[in-house]
């Protein structure tokens, strides 16, 4: 196996992660608003959830970027390969190192994405317990 494919290996268990964070990070924004509505529900409570969702939009964020890094090591691996190996079919390096750059331009713009959202969703929480 080429070097350039092993970090490029562990991109479907950290998709699989960050499904799943995606998922708890819906359902605790879900128990956030049910506890909003809750006329009765203590504010500390909400501010634990507030602050328990930001670590799941935090994590999320980790994810990103793990994927961005995993993904360049992949390309500075692949455009190696590429430079020592020329005599080889050149088609398959270069659709490889466009396949990973927009991979990593991707992930780069979920990173910006979520670490918006993060903000965001905090201050409207924020801003709904506010009297």
């Amino acid at each position: 196996m080429d070097n350039w494919v092993i970090p490029l290996t562990l991109l479907p268990g950290i998709g699989m992660i960050i499904m799943s964070t995606s998922h708890l990070s819906t359902a605790t924004s879900d128990e956030i608003n049910q506890l909003l509505r809750d006329d009765l529900c203590d504010t500390s409570l909400i501010k634990k959830k507030i602050s328990q969702l930001y670590l799941l939009n935090l994590a999320k964020v980790c994810l990103y970027i793990s994927v961005a890094v995993f993904s360049i090591a992949g390309l500075i691996e692949a455009i190696f390969t590429l430079q020592s190996s020329m005599h080889d079919s050149v088609i398959r390096p270069i659709l490889l190192i466009i396949g990973v750059s927009t991979l990593v331009l991707a992930t780069l713009i979920l990173i910006v994405f979520s670490t918006r959202k993060v903000k965001i969703k905090r201050d409207q929480f924020l801003n709904r317990i506010k009297p």
